[in-house]
């Protein structure tokens, strides 16, 4: 087969829905059944390729970011996919966000047991090495599933063979623990089988080192240390070792589709499957600017010179952009930086900006990302041109920032002369990648206490690659002390893997969601960092990352001369029942609550 992109196959059996009503999606009419199915080996690449489609759960935007709006990374405006309700403490058991994520991922379990569970039948007319391929891919696949229900429900149903309604036996739910333990044993299986890597032509698909990426994940999560060592290990020393792409920024865009550095990726082809992530990320210039970055996010980034910001005496806060990590220009689109097509502007003032090809100013435009009230008409003070601005375009941006990672700018900017919409990106979204493998074994390291150089050579492997080009020495990290290494990889996970969807499970396995997330998420000041810089404000950043604005000029959205950080949304979180979402109450209702509900709910 091809490299997996999802294609909905005009076979007459697969019909890629979801039943919402049936327990565990039990009766998928997807699958297909087995008593006319299942005798062949394309049949079972069919099926196979049903499981495949169940990562593609897509609520407006691919299920990664959706996650991170769910964090302090970043503002959802509009509520697309509905994570307002997860961000302001309302989430409850009927939440779209609740079931979206339970009744897909359960599909992609069904899908997965029902092709485990009747593949036999094709043994003899299949050939036996990509027999044992397809058995391999599909353990992962559930495993992958299993591994993201456990972490947002916690213990949750366990079923590892198919049910139809008819036979049905309501499990109550299985302690996480125990579905752990389950999908790492089937994760060691599948790592025994596949190939270490998969062939371009094969992209998409599981294969050894993404099994074994996949265990140290689920490990480092679970504080199974050893195990998180020992998986990332396998992946490092493996016949095929990764590599890390030269050029974090184009990483994240076509040039980087591919590259040994991602282990397993979202891939999408126009006219079978399609995302609007890019559509909602991206500025008034093609976008729409609904999901953008917290300034907190923004202060997250070092200084060039290895040191948070408030530690650092270099750092200028009325020039806040400069002498910074570059991940940080490379990830996030920033005020006076030119990105797609057009420079970007954010000061209410500025409401003509410059069209930009091949580096040079070509032409002046009306800026839909000003922050002026509707009806107001300003000169620009270049050439004389009254504009008047219209109130749909206050304050687009929100934040003043926006996400340029996984954002298809060809398509965005094309998009303005015509060309296809960013509703429908073919943009790669990566799911495992080999900077996550050596920060997880660095990690893994230091919580266990077996400090040694291959820690530090795993850390400065990743930021001496954000570094690449930049013209910058990369601040390279040199102690062993514990402490300091537990802020330094907690920073460093932040920002290498922003808006890459690993941002919740990191901040509530390190127990500081109830900090983080229990605040004022804050945006860039309307009018620029002048009243910022005088006042030599810098926030203070503790030993968990939380940034404290107190004393910071900050106000609610408003509008023409505002010039202090911009106050998005008041962010709650109960430590109480918000580490785990709710179990939906339609699974609750089905089994008579056999299925119990997560306390608080």
């Amino acid at each position: 087969m091809k490299n997996i992109k999802y294609i909905i196959l005009s076979v007459g059996l697969l019909i890629f829905g979801s039943c919402e009503d049936n327990v565990l999606n039990l009766e998928d009419p997807g699958s297909p059944t087995d008593a006319t199915f299942f005798r062949t080996e394309a049949q079972l690449e069919v099926a196979l390729t049903g499981i495949y489609e169940q990562l593609n759960y897509v609520n407006a935007v691919p299920f990664p970011q959706l996650l991170d709006h769910t964090t302090d990374y970043a503002f959802n405006r509009g509520n697309v996919g509905g994570t307002i309700a997860a961000t302001t403490g309302g989430l409850t058991s009927t939440e779209g966000l609740v079931n979206g994520f339970w009744n897909n991922f359960y599909t992609g379990v069904q899908r997965a047991n029902n092709l485990l569970t009747n593949m036999d039948k094709a043994a003899d007319a299949s050939d036996p090495s990509r027999f044992e391929q397809i058995k391999a891919e599909a353990l992962f696949l559930r495993s992958f599933f299993y591994s993201y229900l456990t972490e947002l429900y916690g213990d949750v149903p366990f079923r590892t063979e198919v049910t139809s309604l008819e036979e049905l036996e309501i499990v109550a739910r299985t302690p996480k623990s125990e579905i752990v333990a389950s999908i790492i044993s089937d994760l060691q299986e599948a790592a025994a089988i596949l190939p270490p890597t998969q062939p371009a032509t094969e992209r998409g698909r599981a294969s050894a080192n993404a099994a074994n990426a996949l265990i140290s994940r689920i490990a480092l999560y679970n504080e199974d240390y050893e195990l998180a060592e020992s998986a990332a290990l396998k992946v490092m020393n493996s016949a095929e070792t990764p590599s890390l792409y030269p050029d974090y920024e184009a990483l994240f865009t076509d040039a980087g589709v591919g590259s040994s550095e991602v282990l397993f990726d979202l891939s999408y082809i126009n006219g079978t499957k399609t995302h609007g992530l890019s559509q909602r990320q991206g500025s008034r210039f093609g976008g729409w600017c609904q999901l953008v970055p917290a300034q907190q996010t923004v202060d997250s980034y070092e200084t060039i010179n290895g040191l948070p910001i408030d530690e650092d005496p270099e750092y200028d806060p009325a020039n806040p952009f400069e002498n910074r990590d570059p991940r940080l220009a490379a990830t996030i689109a920033l005020p006076n930086s030119v990105w797609t097509g057009h420079i970007i502007q954010q000061h209410s003032d500025s409401i003509a900006t410059w069209r930009i090809e091949d580096g040079v100013k070509v032409e002046r435009v009306f800026n839909p990302n000003s922050a002026n009230p509707a009806g107001r008409a300003i000169v620009d003070p270049y050439d004389g041109t009254e504009y008047v601005t219209g109130g749909a375009n206050r304050f687009t941006a929100f934040s003043g920032y926006f996400w340029k990672k996984f954002s298809d700018a060809p398509r965005l900017l094309g998009s303005l002369s015509g060309g296809p919409s960013p509703l429908q990106s073919e943009q790669t979204i990566y799911l495992l990648r080999y900077a996550e493998v050596l920060l997880n074994y660095a990690e893994a390291k230091i919580e266990g206490g077996s400090i040694d150089g291959s820690v530090l050579n795993a850390i400065n492997a990743v930021r001496e690659r954000a570094y690449t080009n930049s013209g910058v020495p990369f601040p390279a990290i040199s102690t062993t002390d514990q402490a300091e290494l537990r802020k330094i990889i907690r920073r460093e996970r932040k920002v290498e893997f922003a808006d890459e969807g690993l941002r919740l499970f990191d901040i509530k396995r390190w127990r500081i969601a109830e900090k983080v997330l229990n605040t004022t998420v804050l945006g860039g000041p309307a009018n620029g960092f002048s009243k910022i810089g005088d006042l030599d404000f810098v926030p203070n950043i503790d030993d968990d990352g939380y940034i404290d604005y107190t004393g910071a000029p900050s106000q609610p959205r408003v509008e023409l001369g505002n010039l202090d950080y911009r106050e998005l949304e008041e962010r709650t979180f109960d430590p109480g029942k918000h580490y785990l979402w709710p179990i939906p109450q339609a699974e609750i209702d089905a089994t008579e609550n056999v299925v119990t509900q997560n306390p608080g709910y």
